[in-house]
Parts: C-alpha cells; structure tokens; sequence
C-alpha cells in the first residue's frame, strides 16, 4: 500500500500491522503542497495493491496524477477526506481573511457543476496579449522562495506563458510590474484535453497611478484591497474577477473593473539571482505579492482535518474498511488493530481538550505560518488570530517587521507558532515576535519530524506546545521537542 503523507502512512500501518507493507510517498520534513514525485515514486506505486491520498488538494497535483498514470488496473486510489466526510468527519471552508495593504490577485477556476468530477483533469490558463509600458510578470514562489514564472510579457506572449489548475482550484500569483500606467493582459481559459469551450477576457491594471484620472476607466469599479482571482468562470462561460466581500464572494465582469497597483508597491527586486527574470537585482518594480509563501494551490474546504482527532478516526475506519475488503483473510486482525487504535486516539483527543481547556480563554488564540489550524481551532475551541506570511522573495525590512510586530503586539498574543517547514516564513516571524516581545514555539502541521515521528506524538506535542505557551498546564513533555 502506498500513501501520499506520512500522516496518512502511520494511521496506515496502525491498522495493517504485519498484513500490509505501507510507503509514504512524501518524506518526513518535505511540504505535501508542494511535494513533486521521483521516479522512484512510480515503480512504488505500480506495486501497491491500494493507494490513499488525502487530496482536497492538499498535494500537488502532479503527484496525484503520476499516482492515478501508475497504479495497475483495478487498483483503488481512496482520497481519505473525502471518504471520511461519509463518515462524520467534520469539513470545514477554507478562510483567507488576511488584511492586505494591496490586492492580493490569484488564479482560479470554477467548474461548470454538470461535467463530471475527476481530479487529473486540469484548466489551461493563458496569457495571449499584453499591452502596456514596460513588461509584466506572475510568478509562484516555492516553500524556499524559489520562483517559477507562470506569464512573463518582457519577450512578447507565446505557449511558455501558461500554467495549469486542477477543476475547482485556486493558486495565489505574485505580480511585477516593471513601469508605470496602465497594463491589459489578455487570458485564454481551456481545457488542457483540448475539448470543451474556450473563454478569453482582458484584465485592466492601473500601475503606480490613480485610475480615476484616466478617463477610460473612470467607470470602473476600483479593486485596490483584499483577495481577488482572475476566474475562469466555466459555469457561465466567462472570464471574470472574483473578489471577496463581507456578504460572500462575488464575480464581476473583466470590463466592470481595475485592479490598482498603487505607488508603495514599488518596491526593489530581491538580491536573488532567481529574480534576475524580473530585472536586475535592486531596481525598483511594482509588485503584488502572492501573499502566502510556497506553491499553494488549494480548493473551497480546508484539507488539514486530521488536526481534530476525531476526523483522524474516520480515516482510521475508511483505512479499516478498504483493507478488509481488499483482504479478507486478515479482516480479524484488521478489526482488532483499528478498535484499539480508535481507543488509543480516543485519549490523545482528551489530551487535547484538556490542554486547550487548562489555557485562559483570553488567550486562546493561534498565530502561524500556515493555514493549516482551522480544525484544530474548531474542535477544541481556539481562535485562529493570524497567519503571518512576508513577501515572496523579499527580505523584510525593518519596517515590515515593524509592521509584523504591531499586529502581535494588537492581538495581544503571548506566543506565536511556528512549523520546522516554514522556511522564510518562520524567519520573519520569529523577528517580529522578538521585536513585540513574544515568545516563539513550535507546532506541528503536515510533516513530521526528526523527534515527532507519528501521529498521536504530533497531537500531544501541538497540546503541551499550546499550552505551555499560551499559559495551560502541558500535561507531557512533548513541547520541548
């Protein structure tokens, strides 16, 4: 049996034992979202006899669909949430409500809801014209901040200028500009089989200038703030902007809007010679920052639901059940192995409770480096106050770390939590929490590590970790990990 995710590989084997062999295909420490499969990865998987990913898009995509490539016929490929959602397993929505000082302007498509589900297929997006002064970039920055250029306007449109989404999915872009004025880009929408309708629409951008001085644009409406995506909109058939409002997202027409680049983002090029594909390192470019650091392609509900233990157990029992249908001859040690390891995660899940019970509720809220806590928060009654991400690519100033200190200093918060993971991310905060005075402790999200090497030490070590932090009572020793 093959797994994408450690995780996924221990409640595995708690339930296999002997009777099954169990391979991750994601190594410990490495980032799921981000994670791109060996050829090694393929041989594993043309052996397995079962497959289990968690999917709603927590892997990358291309590790999903080698797994789909190489797996033999007949061999079933389970995406745990999914299945464990049939089970009682709690799904909640992803929520990005981070204050932005500018548009925060992603990708995304919106699949028409009558063609049928099917996670390899994939949405081509591209960039045929560009018109404006100077060129214009997006690009995606890895977990490392390296960056990999999606559109790149400097040596005119051709096929390169392109990137694929899976159905229903949503990536976030960085943007630079390298002049000011007024910037349309043009975007073709297909399907990446070549069948179906293709949908074109152009984007305005007002760069480093007030769009309500240039008269072809007074009429409309301004985007300068918050979290919008250009949308390939196949359920009406339209190229579109998706933004978010307090009364839920809304989707405007291409030729109702401007996005507005404002004058303070011109900000230098990271020293990086990655960058170089933007200008020389130190000259001054507009930019929109992607806002959240890695490759992070991801749908409508949050795919982190083993962070509630009891949606844990329902993968357990998806897991249980697949194996005994797969082979019956081992059902009773199958059965025998999930209930007492449904009782073990039944006290690791008390464990928790208690530890979030012993903190004061006045303190009960969760700053990170990644959006990977809302079931936790959900479950076991914390707030989810922030999470903190820098510029991709950009070292933070001392003004950003300023700015970064201010907002823990408001929250009010007396610890901030960082993943081993988190790579420039972490950085930054860490240097925003010493500059408010708050303390830095470790948390425990898609990977395991060195010392947390299963899956119930995780839970007891994001506990103790909370409580000690947050002024509870840790119940073991797993936060000094």
């Amino acid at each position: 049996m093959i797994t994408t995710t450690g995780i996924l590989a221990d409640l595995a084997r708690n339930v296999a034992g002997d009777d099954a062999v169990v391979t991750s295909l994601v190594p410990d420490g490495a980032d799921p979202h981000s994670f791109e499969p060996s050829p090694r990865a393929a041989r594993d998987i043309a052996y397995a006899d079962l497959a289990l990913s968690n999917y709603l898009m927590l892997e990358e995509q291309s590790l999903i669909r080698t797994i789909d490539a190489n797996l033999a016929p007949g061999v079933d490929h389970l995406a745990l949430a999914e299945e464990a959602s049939t089970r009682g397993a709690e799904i909640i929505p992803l929520v990005e409500n981070r204050s932005l000082e500018s548009v925060w302007l992603g990708l995304r498509v919106i699949e028409d809801p009558s063609a049928p589900k099917d996670r390899a297929a994939q949405t081509r997006l591209r960039m045929t014209d560009a018109a404006g002064p100077g060129a214009l970039h997006g690009y995606v920055t890895g977990t490392f901040g390296q960056p990999q250029s999606l559109f790149d306007s400097s040596d005119g449109t051709d096929d390169s200028d392109e990137t694929l989404l899976p159905q229903d999915a949503h990536t976030h872009v960085s943007w630079a500009f390298t002049e000011a004025g007024v910037q349309r880009m043009t975007l073709e929408a297909s399907r990446a089989e070549g069948s179906g309708p293709r949908l074109r629409g152009t984007v305005v951008l007002a760069v480093g200038t007030d769009p309500h001085s240039i008269p072809e644009l007074k009429d409309r409406r301004v985007i300068d703030a918050g979290h919008a995506d250009i949308t390939a909109d196949f359920a009406d058939g339209r190229l579109a902007l998706r933004v978010d409002s307090p009364d839920g997202p809304q989707l405007l027409g291409l030729d109702e809007v401007v996005i507005h680049v404002p004058p303070r983002s011109l900000l230098p090029v990271p020293s990086d010679p990655a960058f170089r594909f933007i200008a020389k390192p130190g000259s001054d470019v507009y930019q929109l920052p992607q806002a959240v650091l890695g490759r992070h392609v991801h749908g409508e509900i949050d795919p982190h639901l083993w962070q509630d233990v009891t949606n844990a157990q329902a993968y357990v029992e998806v897991i249980r059940d697949h194996l005994i249908e797969l082979d019956p001859e081992h059902r009773t040690g199958y059965s025998q192995r999930a209930a007492d390891y449904l009782r073990e995660l039944d006290s690791v899940d008390a464990y928790m409770t208690a530890a979030i019970e012993s903190i004061p509720e006045e303190h009960r809220d969760l700053v990170t480096t990644h959006d990977a806590y809302g079931y936790l928060a959900s479950r076991y009654g914390m707030e989810i106050a922030g999470t903190v991400s820098p510029s991709p690519g950009q070292e933070p100033s001392i003004a950003d770390r300023r700015r970064l200190a201010n907002t823990l200093r408001d929250l009010k918060v007396p610890a901030v939590f960082v993943e081993g993971t988190a790579g420039r991310t972490a950085d930054s905060l860490r240097d925003a929490a010493q500059l408010a005075d708050v303390q830095v402790c470790s948390i425990w999200g898609d990977s395991f590590t060195r010392h947390v090497t299963d899956y119930a030490t995780l839970i007891r070590a994001n506990a103790d970790s909370l409580a000690r932090c947050l002024g509870g009572t840790p119940a073991g020793r797993h936060d000094r990990l």
